[in-house]
């Protein structure tokens, strides 16, 4: 079962999520990303900063208290956009690289969407060249989703 998560929850499933990225980060950049992709070291950074921006969220835990406001897009993340040329609301969820995809609207940030929206806040605009066109969109809401069962 998955849920929004609530306050009391927050800090034990951002902790949780941490340590999965510091554990699995070493073995994600051999897998996604050999040595001899060029893709490697901006991917090493981005890996770095993530674990930043989780840490930083940890300690600011007890400061997000409304549905729909979680501060940043993270793995776990469902998002909520208006599409600014087609004038319509899209949910995704971002989901781990390796992971599957729980529906329709399940986003890796290796995607080029995922990639566009990854780390980024309610209100932002980004633009995303995939292979549907180009999509123009604004960050309108953010949710961290646990499992339930699985404490994440």
């Amino acid at each position: 079962m998955t849920r929004s998560v609530l306050l009391g929850d927050l800090k034990e499933a951002l902790i949780t999520h941490l340590v999965e990225v510091e554990e699995q980060s070493a073995s994600f950049i051999e897998e996604f990303f050999p040595p001899s992709s060029p893709d490697r070291e901006q991917s090493q950074a981005m890996v770095k900063e993530y674990i930043s921006k989780l840490e930083a969220l940890v300690q600011r835990a007890h400061l997000i208290t409304d549905q729909g406001s979680f501060p940043l897009v993270i793995i776990g993340s469902r998002v909520e956009v208006e599409d600014l040329t087609a004038k319509g609301k899209v949910v995704f969820q971002i989901i781990s690289p390796n992971g599957e995809l729980p529906g329709e609207n399940g986003i890796s940030p290796l995607s080029p969407v995922g990639s566009a929206l990854f780390l980024k806040s309610i209100g932002d605009e980004v633009m995303v060249e995939a292979p549907g066109g180009t999509f123009h969109y604004q960050i309108t809401a953010i949710d961290y989703l646990i499992d339930t069962e699985n404490n994440r």
